[in-house]
């Protein structure tokens, strides 16, 4: 064999014109984090915070659940891991087993003889479920207490200054610290506390309560109903009855929180009563579309939120008319004018904005859902208020839709807070009817207004 017929000949070839390559400089490029500090990081958040376990699988839970009950309450019959799934139930179960003072007991015994590290993974169960009232949170509270030497300096050091083994003075303490922002629960989440969690515990429905308990005395502004609706915004609308709680604790504080909103906010400026609005809006929802969340609820404190809304569909609706009618600016202030004279007098008791397409947009986003909207029949641009008077209803329109008046409880016209109305069967059922009637806006249409409707309601509005 020739060195031509030598199958490696190109191989060899190869490799000799890499090697006389001239070398290039190698450069190295710090990194801007070592590997091990990530490392020491994960390290610090696992055994410096709450340590962290997945839910047992239901069926562990509902398991267990049965043998409790065969049991009465015994858990001698329970194996380690069945003992470990205990407080996943301890609090939430309907069977009230947080009041059973032999399975607390008996629980907080076996975890001492058995459980080394129970201490640790015990905190976050009772952070979470912490009820005042709750015999589980008082007998978790001691003994988690005389066990503190076993906790992680983290947790150790948290536990003390916020007094978490005294729950209520706990709870009272993180309820005032809200008012200052939420930056407690940002320190609670460096804990490797989930943060969706702890939203949605038993815990925070304690703290919303007291806070609602706190609002009531507080005299000083506050961003509270900001923080609360950025807090809870991830829970959607109604987000209290999405928290866990046992024994109405959800009903109790959600009626705290929405009375303390409702008599701090009061006390406030004009600001502050609008993010309280839109922070009830989220809360609990407009009192006029959802009276059944209201039951619960002081009637003073509604009557104040609904005055509140009466007041800002007025605005809203002003502001609407405003956009739409920017080349006559005069026909939009005199009819504020005519309308704000009865409102500063608080003759006005109810007020329901209805809107054409282009007003959507403000409209919801000054009243969320609380307006109607008009049908068939209306343009874009056109608008409605109305107004009750006494015993009357009194629908504004702007363009040539006049006013038309007439009494609450006439069964053929349409009745407040409805999503939408036929703006010109209104106008023709008000022109063909007795008991209803209606006014145009031409010369001196105030005088005639405010005639008509003393003679009708016997309110006037500048007397």
């Amino acid at each position: 064999m020739t060195l031509l017929d030598d199958p490696h000949r190109d191989s060899a070839l190869k490799l000799k014109a890499a090697l006389s390559r001239p070398w290039r400089t190698v450069r190295f490029v710090r990194p801007p984090a070592l590997a091990i500090q990530a490392m020491a990081e994960t390290l610090e958040r696992k055994f410096g915070g709450a340590p962290v376990e997945l839910p047992p699988p239901r069926n562990l839970l509902e398991e267990v659940e049965k043998l409790l009950i065969a049991g009465r309450g015994d858990i001698f019959g329970l194996d380690r891991k069945q003992c470990k799934a205990v407080p996943y139930i301890l609090w939430t179960s309907p069977q009230g087993w947080s009041e059973n003072a032999r399975l607390v007991n008996d629980y907080l015994a076996w975890a001492d003889q058995s459980w080394r590290t129970a201490p640790r993974r015990l905190w976050r169960h009772y952070l979470l479920n912490m009820q005042p009232e709750s015999l589980a949170t008082k007998c978790f509270a001691r003994w988690i207490e005389a066990r503190a030497d076993k906790l992680t300096p983290s947790l150790r050091e948290f536990s003390m200054h916020w007094e978490l083994f005294q729950p209520e003075r706990a709870v009272a303490k993180i309820a005032g610290s809200l008012l200052a922002g939420a930056h407690l629960i940002d320190e609670i989440t460096g804990l490797r506390v989930n943060r969706e969690t702890l939203l949605k515990s038993a815990c925070l429905l304690s703290v919303c309560k007291a806070l609602g308990q706190r609002l009531r005395d507080h005299p000083h502004s506050s961003n509270i109903s900001v923080t609360l609706k950025q807090l809870l915004a991830s829970l959607g609308d109604n987000p209290i009855h999405k928290m866990q709680g046992q024994g109405g604790l959800g009903e109790a504080a959600q009626k705290s929180l929405v009375e303390g909103l409702v008599i701090w906010a009061g006390r406030q400026n004009a600001e502050v009563i609008a993010q309280t609005l839109d922070l009830l809006h989220t809360l609990i929802g407009d009192p006029r579309l959802y009276p059944a969340r209201w039951t619960n609820i002081d009637p003073n404190a509604r009557q104040t939120v609904e005055w509140w809304l009466t007041e800002r569909t007025l605005e809203t609706f002003f502001e609407v008319f405003r956009l739409q009618n920017a080349v006559k600016p005069q026909m939009v202030a005199s009819r504020e004018a005519f309308w704000r004279g009865y409102m500063a007098k608080k003759r006005i008791s109810r007020a329901w904005l209805i809107t054409g397409l282009n007003g959507y947009g403000i409209a919801q986003r000054l009243l969320e859902k609380s307006f109607g909207k008009f049908l068939d029949g209306a343009g874009a641009d056109h608008l409605g208020l109305m107004l009750q008077i006494e015993s009357y209803v009194i629908l504004e329109m702007n363009q040539n839709g006049s006013t038309l008046l007439w009494q609450i409880g006439d069964p053929q016209m349409p009745g407040f807070f409805q999503p939408e109305y036929r703006r010109k069967r209104l106008i023709d059922m008000c022109s063909q009817a007795p008991g209803r009637f209606r006014m145009t806006h031409n010369h001196d249409w105030q005088t005639k207004y405010e005639t008509e409707i003393l003679r009708r309601t016997g309110v006037s509005r500048s007397g």
